[in-house]
């Protein structure tokens, strides 16, 4: 699981997911961090499995309007955010 991460790629990533969907972060950063972070831990889990990284992360990121997740798309652009952001952690 990649370290906390400073408040300069918290602000991307939170970016990058109200991008997406503001309902994801819900004005919770320090949950979404936290989701991001044990999301990374998985795709580094399953490297090559595109539709579990994609149900994991559709489980993972909820919110009190989307109970069951945002959805098989919105959870793929939710791994590329993390791809972007977070996971692997920049060098």
């Amino acid at each position: 699981m990649p370290a906390k991460p400073g408040s300069d790629v918290t602000a991307k990533l939170v970016a990058a997911l109200d991008a997406i969907d503001p309902a994801i972060v819900g004005g919770k950063p320090d949950q979404a961090v936290d989701l991001a972070r044990s999301q990374c831990q998985a795709m580094y889990q399953f490297p090559k499995d595109k539709a579990k990284l994609v149900e994991l992360a559709d489980q993972r990121f909820t919110s009190p309007d989307h109970p069951q997740g945002f959805g098989p798309d919105k959870a793929a652009k939710i791994n590329e955010a993390l791809r972007a952001t977070l996971c692997p952690p920049p060098a």
